[in-house]
């Protein structure tokens, strides 16, 4: 992975967005990234220019929102998880609002839960990930459960979930702050158990606080510990670590979010940058 951009602490203090804790891509490499602290969402163009802010008060629900999470589903619209109204905030490719859409009465809880986040599947589902109940929550249209039951099985095989991220193949992986260990689902929700040194197996100890799948079902986690990116194959090995900071330089990333035009976008809100990568392929 090669350094492309680095949107530097002085360049997002200017932007309204000194602590960055959530990033997001949408199809044109446009990048968003959300300060949760300071209830501001602002749309970076692949050249490093700032194009707009997504306005988080543009009506009576949207001015009272916390945002927690940020997605950008498959028709370029961005997705805020607003904690305040247990709510999906809606909006267009320019930041207008187009509605917000309250989540089925049960996950009520879930939806306000700090630690719950978005998940958009390879084939453009929208899922909760619930910490409370250990779970990730396929939504419907009007964001109810989909589906009786649970996903994850077994469920103690996931304690605290951190994050997680969605191959094209329909695999789930997700990051236990608990266990300090990376786990892999089937498309069943059952749980994967790798080999020694692959992601699921009992040798896996990160401090993962994000996770990001491209569309070659590899998959990118930023290890605050290791203060670095470590990238494994679709089949679950670890095939690089990519080293983002040391001790004279402390980068933890806290969130990850890759583009269809084969960049990483890598931030740690702690030091206030976001550090953009392109994926350079080839042999291994």
């Amino acid at each position: 992975m090669r350094a492309a951009l680095v949107l530097d602490s002085a360049t997002l203090e200017a932007w309204g967005v000194p602590r960055p804790t959530r990033l997001a891509f949408d199809a044109d490499g446009a990048l968003y990234v959300l300060d949760s602290a300071h209830r501001r969402l602002i749309k970076v163009g692949p050249d490093g220019r700032l194009l707009h802010e997504v306005d988080l008060s543009g009506d009576d629900t949207a001015a009272r929102a916390e945002p927690a999470d940020v997605a950008v589903d498959a028709r370029g619209s961005v997705l805020v998880l607003d904690r305040a109204s247990a709510s999906v905030l809606a909006y267009d490719k320019n930041g207008a609002l187009l509605g917000a859409h309250p989540v089925g009465p049960d996950l009520v809880a879930e939806a306000r839960d700090p630690r719950a986040s978005l998940l958009l599947d390879a084939f453009g589902r929208l899922w909760l990930l619930a910490p409370r109940e250990r779970d990730l929550v396929r939504l419907d249209s009007s964001l109810r459960r989909e589906r009786a039951g649970r996903f994850l099985t077994p469920e103690d095989s996931v304690m605290v979930p951190r994050a997680a991220a969605s191959l094209p193949n329909g695999e789930t992986w997700i990051a236990d702050s608990r266990t300090a260990g990376l786990r892999r689902y089937h498309a069943s929700g059952a749980l994967v158990v790798g080999g020694e040194g692959s992601a699921g197996s009992a040798a896996d100890s990160f401090d993962v606080a994000a996770l990001a799948a491209d569309r070659a079902g590899y998959v990118y986690a930023g290890d605050r510990a290791g203060q670095q990116i470590l990238v494994f194959a679709p089949s679950g090995s670890r095939v690089l670590a990519r080293a983002l900071g040391g001790e004279s330089r402390r980068f933890r990333p806290s969130a990850v979010a890759w583009s269809p035009r084969d960049v990483l976008a890598v931030a740690d809100a702690e030091r206030g940058e976001v550090h953009v990568l392109v994926v350079e392929r080839g042999a291994p």
